[in-house]
């Protein structure tokens, strides 16, 4: 799949169905990003989206968990992790959680360079349970000018979402903007803009060395970021949706939480966002 400048593999998509929740409230919490730190360009595209945020309110969601909020431990982006004991909800933790459905792409040859699809159609899934059902993964692949034998460009994906957003809510949300985080307090301040602040998931794109079901393969990536947490001691983590099938290389489970620094050194080496 093709991320910010090399061609690369694949994350997936496709579960689920039930009807909407109402769309859950902002709210402030931790000075977990420091604008000083932030790169100009960030800050003025999160400045774009504190203008339209009150869109964001017109539409339905699966609904999510802002600090502070109880987390809804049925929702299948929670369950199935915290009885894997990768989510911990202890005292004194502060969470954040967009829920999506778990989605895996299809296991086949032809399908081992969608993750950018995948990654989008997960995302998607927070405004719509039953829309990895629905989707036609190869339509929306042709529709980022997805390439069989190298992916997508994260760039290429931002106007599809957008559209899809739009047809899903029936609001021209027009919320995610194509970003390069280039340093940890810019992945920051976009998972505290859309996560943390709105409830929302965003898109990273990484590399696969040292994550979770990938054993040694190294290779560029796509995946859906839907949960924060920050444990009492201070220990961040990040949770995510990794829907590569295994004939992509990708082994175990959908739902990963991994430690925020280490998931930025994944980050870091291949960094391009939809968020």
């Amino acid at each position: 799949m093709k991320l910010r400048i090399i061609p690369v593999l694949a994350i997936a998509a496709a579960l689920s169905l039930a009807v909407p929740a109402s769309p859950i409230a902002r709210a402030e919490t931790t000075n977990m990003a420091d604008p000083s730190k932030v790169s100009q360009k960030l800050l003025s595209q999160g400045a774009e989206k504190q203008k339209i945020q009150d869109r964001l309110a017109k539409v339905w969601t699966m609904g999510g968990a802002l600090p502070g909020m109880p987390v809804d431990r049925n929702q299948p982006a929670i369950s199935g992790p915290l009885q894997r004991g990768i989510i911990r909800l202890a005292p004194g933790t502060t969470a954040a959680f967009a829920y999506i459905q778990p989605y895996q792409e299809p296991n086949d040859w032809a399908h081992v360079n969608y993750c950018g699809p995948g990654a989008a159609i997960a995302l998607l899934s927070h405004w719509d349970r039953g829309y990895p059902t629905k989707v036609d993964i190869d339509q929306l692949g042709a529709d980022m000018d997805l390439d069989p034998y190298g992916g997508v460009w994260v760039r290429q994906m931002v106007a599809p979402i957008n559209q899809r957003l739009k047809e899903i809510t029936g609001q021209d949300v027009n919320w995610y903007r194509y970003g390069e985080a280039q340093t940890l307090d810019d992945f920051r301040y976009m998972l505290k803009t859309d996560l943390i602040d709105h409830g929302i998931p965003l898109i990273t794109s990484l590399q696969t060395g040292g994550l979770p079901g990938w054993g040694p393969i190294d290779v560029g990536h796509i995946v859906a970021v839907y949960g924060y947490t920050r444990t009492a001691d201070g220990t961040e983590y990040v949770s995510y949706a990794d829907t590569a099938a295994p004939m992509a290389g990708h082994a175990g489970p959908v739902l990963h939480t991994w430690e925020l620094n280490s998931f930025w050194q994944a980050v870091s080496q291949n960094s391009a966002q939809v968020w």
